[in-house]
């Protein structure tokens, strides 16, 4: 007695379908990312005044601003009590300038920095440079691992310090 092989079809069809209902197939939605691009510039000079005075101003390449954060390109800034500040990207978050990538500080004093990433806060003119930094000082040579500025106080703090000190003439 042998089977047939429409009966082994049938068998194996309704295997097919039984296992078949055994997944629960859902189609799943694609999940909508809400982008809100506030404002995007090419080749900017931001000023920032008060009822006085400019307080500072800010020259990049690119801008652009969502969701409250400016991210920007090839960055420059002049504040009150920064000389010169330039970066290549960087974003600003409030009062906070998050700086990476070739970071130069230009103090008004003649103080010079260089480092990868650093963090300015305007309202505090506090300047933290998280990455190794080098910084010349007159003519002296500091070199650490992270440094804490404080404009307003003319103090700053820093780890790891590696310096040449060279007296002025």
């Amino acid at each position: 007695m042998a089977i047939r092989a429409e009966w082994i079809a049938f068998i194996m069809i309704l295997i097919m379908l039984s296992v078949s209902l055994l997944f629960d197939v859902k189609q799943r939605k694609a999940q909508n990312q809400t982008f809100y691009k506030e404002f995007e510039v090419y080749n900017s000079i931001t000023v920032e005044v008060n009822k006085n005075k400019i307080t500072s101003k800010l020259y990049s390449d690119y801008g652009l601003k969502e969701s409250g954060v400016l991210n920007l390109k090839n960055l420059k800034y002049i504040g009150n009590s920064v000389d010169i500040l330039k970066a290549s990207s960087g974003r600003f978050i409030k009062d906070n300038i998050y700086l990476d990538n070739n970071v130069t500080v230009l103090q008004t004093n003649g103080y010079y920095y260089e480092a990868e990433h650093a963090v300015y806060n305007k309202l505090t003119e506090f300047l933290y440079v998280t990455s190794p930094f080098t910084a010349y000082i007159n003519n002296s040579i500091i070199k650490g691992t992270g440094l804490v500025y404080d404009k307003k106080g003319q103090v700053a703090t820093a780890n790891k310090i590696h310096a040449l000190f060279y007296p002025n003439k």
